[in-house]
């Protein structure tokens, strides 16, 4: 009895619970978006820099299975760089929508990073897209512990939506089982509004006080006068300076350490700077003062000083000795060690610049060496970075930073504070088996990131490619198609001194400095190629021909045209080639009319399309006589005898009498036979 009791007071009092307000525990919420479609695209497309990589359909987001904590799990999907991916889930019907969860992987050594936030958009018709709410986490990401992550973002209510995006930062690989969607009844759910997002472009980044093109040049190529003079003036064959090249050099160096740790301490920058100044050997910096001082009173100004930019090494996060800074030998174990590392550095490198006394060079500006802002080093690294721009604009220096393409913490380079960011495309190299070999429109999806973060574009060379030419064309078509030449700013990348090398090369080795040179002095143009007109060309069956159309391009020669598109039509050959030459061949081709048309590329703008119109006529004449007719006149032609019949009939008679004769002579001497 007493049980009873029991049992039916906790009935009563669960029945209470259910009524008492509280916040509703995950696995009790209800979701609403198992078995739904849905579509994912990235921020910075990957197709073409990373096409071994790039995103296919799947339905492993709603499926409702959960993986395990294990790399292999088939339960994941990988989704790599991109910068953020977002997710639009079809709800299928407006439904009230209260929060969005998506469970992640936190692998580090593998380099599978779990996202640093989560954005929820809400859309009624699918296009026009509202902010709903964000989640931010920037310490689980830098965990070295390999766990299943959840990232929710719970709304302050509910909404009435049927589109549901989940757009989440993917900073190298990003590996997802599930993307969950709470929601229920829609009776008290409110519509999203009309508040529409809309990510807004931020424009190219200008010139650095008038700076629009850097060229990188490594300390390790022991930089000389005679190597660094193509780069600062523009030289004919013969090496003369003829106008200026280059706005500004960058040196840098690849990271060097005499510890063997894997970021540099204080000697090992010291070294580095020692280098650069190159006032012990004579190279580098120092063989640079002396070739701007000798195109004084030539492509340059008596006052003139040559602005450069000198690389600021990572200070990365270590527990070892960096060195001693104002008498204390400090670590890079926090933030704060590493922002004096920072200060320091600027402080040594701008002191060791002044005392090299230099007459023909400014030190404009830093560049920061890393390539990526490394969130999964530590929770601080936007911080590092926003104190390194602080530190040198105090000190009058401006700044650069020239991410890889997609590199996590483009979208953010305004809240970082550089001065300029120019971003790589990679399509230079060939790629490497994982990732696969970029695509042209690679150079196209780096300068529309350009456009819309607010950076510039790094071309990128290597000679011992093939095609490098091509491909570095490729740069400077997508850069001048952005606008980036006219108003925005270029650094470039060179493998070893390979401009130099183009510089002094022969003429098909030249063209590649040329072409950088038109660029820098603003002179690129592009123009389409125009085909004058089309022909009309008439031909035999049973007949070869051979024709050509004018074609004008003012940019390029007609021998490197190629045909864009063409229409051939059945029944006849037809060829044609970039200079406007074709061919036909008319063998076993029925009469009539034909209609060919071709358009012709310079690789980048293609012409205009015109036609041929190919006329097609009996190899012989037909008779213009009717089939009666021609039957009459056999009949009457065979009534007369012909102009020599006559002849043959005497010819006849006297045959048929010598036979006789013969015959009869032949009886006779038989006869005659017989008788003896």
């Amino acid at each position: 009895m007493r049980m009873n009791r029991f049992i039916s007071f906790l009935i009563v009092c669960v029945f209470c619970l259910a009524f008492l307000p509280g916040t509703v525990s995950a696995a009790d919420k209800n979701v609403v978006s198992v078995g739904a479609s849905y579509t994912v695209t990235y921020l910075t497309p990957i197709e073409n820099a990373y096409p071994k990589l790039a995103y296919t359909p799947e339905t492993k987001l709603t499926d409702g299975k959960i993986a395990k904590a294990e790399y292999g799990d088939p339960a994941w999907l990988t989704l790599y760089r991109g910068t953020a991916v977002q997710v639009d889930i079809d709800l299928g019907s407006l439904t009230a929508v209260s929060g969005v969860k998506i469970g992640e992987l936190q692998l580090k050594s593998y380099g599978v990073l779990c996202s640093r936030y989560l954005r929820v958009y809400l859309s009624e018709d699918g296009e026009n897209y509202c902010f709903a709410g964000e989640f931010t986490d920037d310490k689980t990401v830098t965990s070295d512990t390999k766990k299943r992550v959840e990232l929710e973002c719970s709304l302050d209510k509910s909404y009435l939506a049927r589109y549901v995006r989940a757009e989440f930062s993917s900073d190298i690989f990003t590996m997802v089982d599930e993307v969950s969607v709470f929601g229920g009844e829609t009776s008290s759910a409110s519509a999203p509004g009309d508040d529409y997002f809309v990510r807004e472009k931020k424009g190219i980044a200008s010139s650095i006080d008038g700076i629009s093109s850097v060229c990188l040049i490594y300390t390790s190529a022991n930089a000389t006068q005679e190597m660094l003079k193509p780069y600062v003036a523009y030289v004919d064959a013969s090496g003369e300076a003829q106008d200026k090249m280059f706005d500004s050099l960058l040196f840098l160096g690849m990271p060097s350490t005499a510890s063997g740790s894997k970021y540099m301490h204080k000697e090992d920058m010291e070294k580095f700077v020692d280098m650069v100044m190159g006032d012990s050997t004579g190279l580098n910096l120092t063989a640079l003062d002396t070739v701007v001082g000798s195109l004084k009173g030539g492509i340059f100004a008596e006052d003139y000083k040559y602005p450069v930019f000198i690389a600021v090494p990572f200070p990365g996060v270590f527990s070892e000795s960096f060195g001693e800074i104002d008498g204390k030998k400090i670590t890079g174990s926090n933030l704060a060690n590493r922002e004096k590392i920072v200060d320091w550095y600027i402080g040594f490198l701008s002191e060791r610049f002044n005392g090299c006394g230099f007459e023909n060079l400014e030190l404009k500006g830093l560049y920061w060496f890393e390539e990526i802002i490394q969130y999964g080093l530590s929770s601080d690294e936007e911080e590092l970075v926003a104190h390194f721009n602080e530190s040198a604009h105090e000190k009058g220096f401006k700044t650069m930073w020239i991410p890889y393409y997609s590199a996590s913490g483009i979208d953010v380079i305004d809240k970082l504070g550089f001065d300029a960011v120019t971003m790589q495309s990679g399509y230079a190299f060939d790629g490497g088996d994982e990732t696969g070999t970029p695509a042209p429109q690679a150079c196209d999806d780096c300068a529309a990131a350009a456009e819309l973060f607010g950076m510039g574009m790094e071309f990128e060379v290597d000679m011992n490619r093939n095609k490098y030419y091509d491909r570095f064309a490729q740069y400077v078509h997508s850069a001048y198609r952005a606008g980036i030449m006219d108003g925005g700013i270029m650094a470039m990348y060179q493998v070893g001194n390979h401009l130099y090398q183009s510089a002094v090369g022969s003429a098909s080795i030249r063209n590649l400095y040329e072409l950088t040179y038109k660029y820098c002095s603003k002179n690129y143009t592009e123009k389409a190629p125009v085909i004058t007109s089309g022909a009309t060309v008439t031909i035999k069956t049973g007949e070869y021909m051979n024709n050509k159309l004018e074609i004008i391009d003012e940019d390029t020669p007609l021998n490197q045209l190629k045909i864009a598109q063409m229409n051939k039509p059945s029944g006849i050959f037809f060829s044609a080639t970039g200079n406007g030459f074709f061919e036909l061949e008319a063998y076993n081709t029925e009469p009539g009319t034909y209609v060919a048309s071709f358009s012709v590329t310079d690789g980048f703008n293609e012409s205009n399309l015109v036609e041929v119109v190919i006329t097609v006529e009996p190899a012989v004449e037909e008779s213009s006589q009717t089939p009666e007719s021609s039957a009459e006149e056999s009949i009457v032609s065979a009534e007369p005898p012909s102009e020599h019949g006559p002849a043959i009939w005497i010819i006849a008679v006297i045959a048929a009498a010598v036979l006789v004769i013969a015959a009869v002579a032949v009886i006779i001497y038989k006869t005659k036979n017989k008788k003896h």
